[in-house]
C-alpha cells in the first residue's frame, strides 16, 4: 500500500525517537514478567522454561526492563551530548528486534542451544553500545563513551549469568545480579542527584519560589559516587565486607546530600514526589544491604535488595521516563492519573514485598499482592503514556522548559539530561 505525497504511514511517528519503542518495550517487560510469573503461574499458566524460575524473574527485571529504559534514556541523551539528530528508523527498529529476541529466547531458555541463547541476549547491548560508542568517539564527546562502555558490562554481566544459572550454580548467578544491581545504583546516582535537583529547581524557579532554589554541594555527591565505584570494585574482587561498609557510606552521603531537596514542597508536585521518594530508597536499600552483611540474621539478603529494585530501580524508571508523556500546552510538566496512580502502586507494591518475610506465615499471599500491585500500578502507568508515543516529537523529552515539536534545522536537544 501506498501512501500520498505528504502522507506519512500511521506508525510512522513512533519510530521518530528513541525513547517512544525503548520506554514502552521496557514498561511492558514491567508488567509482563510478573504478569507471567509468580501471578500467571499462581493461577495455572506455565511458567517460562528457565530453571529455576526465580532467576528468570531477576533476569528479565534487570537485563530485560531496566535494560530498555537505559537505552532509551542514554539514547535520549545522545544528541544532546554529539550535536547529531536522533537515531530513528531502521537502526532503532533493529535495536528493538534485538530486544524481543533476547526476551522470546530467555523465556524458553532451557529449549534452545545455550550458544544461540546467549547470541540473542548478547546482540541488545552489543548493538546499543556500538551506537553509543560510535557517536560519542565520532563527534568528540570522549567523556561520554564510559556509557557505552558501561553498556558493554552490561552485555557480559548478563552472558556470565546465563552461564551460570544454565550450569547449574545458582548461587554465583545471584551474586551477579547484585553486582549488577549495585552497578545500576552508581548508574542511579549519577543521573538521579543531578537530574532530581534540576528539575525541582525548574519547578521552583517557574512556581515564583526562587528563595527555595537547592545549591548543589559537589561533596556529598562526589563521595557517594566514589562509594559506590569502590563497592562496585570490592564486589567484583569479592570483598564483601568492603563494599558493605562502601555501601553504609555511600547511603549516608546521599542522605546528606538529600536534605537540602526541599521534600517537602516537593511532595505537592506529583512528578517531582515521585521522583523524590523513589530516590530515597536507594540510601536505604544501600544501607539496609551493608548492614544486614554484619547482621545477616535480622533480615533475608534476598528480599532486602528489593528495596533497590522495585523501590528505587522501578520507581526512578517510572518518575523520569513518564515525564515525556506529562507534556502541557502551558510549558509546564503536569502529571496525568494514569502516573500519578502508577507511581504511587508501585511505591506500595514496595512496602509490601519488603514485608513478606516479616509475615512469614502470610508470605505466599503478600508476595501474591506485591505482584498485583505492580501490575496494576505498571498498567495504569502505560495508560497514561500514550500521549508520548504519538505526534511530533517534543523536546526536550523529559523537561517543560522550552518545549515545542522538535523539526529540523535547527537540531533542538534534550538539555535537561
Amino acid at each position: 500500500m501506498t501512501h500520498p505525497p505528504g502522507q506519512t504511514r500511521p506508525c510512522a511517528p513512533f519510530w521518530q525517537a528513541p525513547h517512544r519503542p525503548l520506554f514502552l518495550a521496557s514498561f511492558l517487560c514491567a508488567l509482563t514478567t510478573l504478569a507471567w510469573w509468580p501471578l500467571g503461574a499462581a493461577f495455572g499458566l506455565p511458567a517460562p522454561g528457565f530453571e529455576p524460575v526465580e532467576l528468570w524473574h531477576a533476569h528479565e527485571l534487570i537485563f530485560g526492563f531496566a535494560g530498555a529504559a537505559v537505552g532509551g534514556y542514554l539514547l535520549t541523551a545522545l544528541p544532546n551530548w554529539t550535536g547529531v539528530p536522533p537515531i530513528q528508523g531502521a537502526p532503532l527498529k533493529l535495536l528493538l528486534l534485538f530486544w524481543l529476541l533476547a526476551r522470546l529466547a530467555s523465556g524458553l531458555a532451557d529449549h534452545i542451544p545455550v550458544a544461540l541463547l546467549l547470541s540473542l541476549n548478547l546482540s541488545y547491548p552489543l548493538w546499543l553500545a556500538a551506537i553509543l560508542l560510535f557517536q560519542t568517539l565520532s563527534c568528540g564527546a570522549f567523556q561520554k563513551a564510559g556509557f557505552g562502555l558501561a553498556v558493554l558490562c552490561l552485555g557480559g554481566a548478563d552472558a556470565l549469568f546465563m552461564t551460570a544459572a544454565l550450569s547449574g550454580q545458582p548461587e554465583v548467578a545471584l551474586t551477579i545480579i547484585r553486582t549488577v544491581v549495585l552497578g545500576f545504583a552508581l548508574l542511579m546516582t549519577l543521573i538521579g542527584t543531578a537530574a532530581i535537583a534540576a528539575f525541582t529547581n525548574n519547578w521552583l524557579h517557574r512556581s515564583n519560589r526562587r528563595d527555595l532554589m537547592i545549591k548543589d554541594p559537589r561533596l556529598p555527591r562526589l563521595i557517594a559516587q566514589g562509594a559506590l565505584a569502590l563497592a562496585l570494585i570490592a564486589m567484583l574482587a569479592g570483598l564483601r565486607g568492603v563494599a558493605s561498609v562502601a555501601m553504609i557510606c555511600a547511603a549516608m552521603a546521599m542522605l546528606w546530600r538529600m536534605r537540602s531537596w526541599r521534600l517537602i514542597p516537593a511532595l505537592s508536585n506529583p512528578l517531582l514526589a515521585a521522583q523524590h521518594l523513589a530516590f530515597a530508597w536507594l540510601p536505604i536499600g544501600l544501607a539496609t544491604i551493608g548492614a544486614l552483611w554484619f547482621a545477616p540474621q535480622l533480615y533475608p539478603m534476598a528480599d532486602a535488595i528489593h528495596a533497590l529494585t522495585i523501590g528505587a530501580m522501578s520507581g526512578l524508571i517510572m518518575a523520569i521516563s513518564g515525564r515525556a508523556a506529562c507534556h502541557h500546552i502551558s510549558g509546564d510538566m503536569r502529571a496525568s492519573a494514569g502516573f500519578g496512580l502508577g507511581a504511587l502502586l508501585v511505591w506500595a507494591a514496595t512496602w509490601v514485598r519488603l514485608a513478606a518475610p516479616v509475615f512469614a506465615q502470610h508470605s505466599a499471599t503478600i508476595l501474591l499482592a506485591a505482584a498485583g500491585l505492580w501490575c496494576l500500578g505498571w498498567a495504569l502507568f502505560i495508560a497514561g503514556f500514550r500521549p508520548a508515543l504519538t505526534g511530533p516529537v517534543i523536546r526536550p523529552v523529559l523537561s517543560g522548559k522550552k518545549h515545542q515539536p522538535a523539526g529540523p534545522p535547527p537540531l533542538q536537544t534534550e538539555k535537561s539530561i
